[in-house]
């Protein structure tokens, strides 16, 4: 049930970022990687309290040690997203929407293990 619900408040995060990837790329004409690059520095604060309160409902004093390990499994995360995007967009082809759901799919899993085991784990 926890992956379940982490799943739903990435999801909601995932739908922003698309809002922003294409508001920046294809309406203001930003490079998708830049996209990429400002969408998660301006949701993953974001994304640090709807899993925080809703998916693992740490106490709020826990905070200050959980967000930076939070936004170091997520700058982690984000090496590895910069990076798929590029394969899948520049090499491979893939329309930078569709390669975003795609990195997205793929590094769920790992988030989800890392964040429960390591930047969350202050509520055991």
């Amino acid at each position: 049930m926890k992956f379940f619900t982490y799943a739903v408040m990435g999801g909601i995060c995932a739908l922003l970022n698309l809002l922003v990837l294409w508001s920046l790329t294809s309406v203001l004409g930003v490079h998708y990687l830049v996209s990429t690059m400002i969408s998660f520095f301006t949701l993953t604060p974001l994304g640090f309290w709807l899993q925080k309160l809703v998916t693992f409902r740490t106490p709020r004093a826990a905070a200050p040690v959980e967000w930076p390990r939070y936004f170091v499994t997520m700058g982690s995360s984000f090496a590895a997203n910069v990076g798929l995007m590029y394969v899948l967009v520049s090499l491979l082809g893939l329309w930078y929407l569709a390669a975003s759901v795609v990195v997205t799919l793929a590094l769920l899993a790992t988030n989800f293990l890392v964040n429960d085991h390591w930047s969350f784990a202050l509520r055991r």
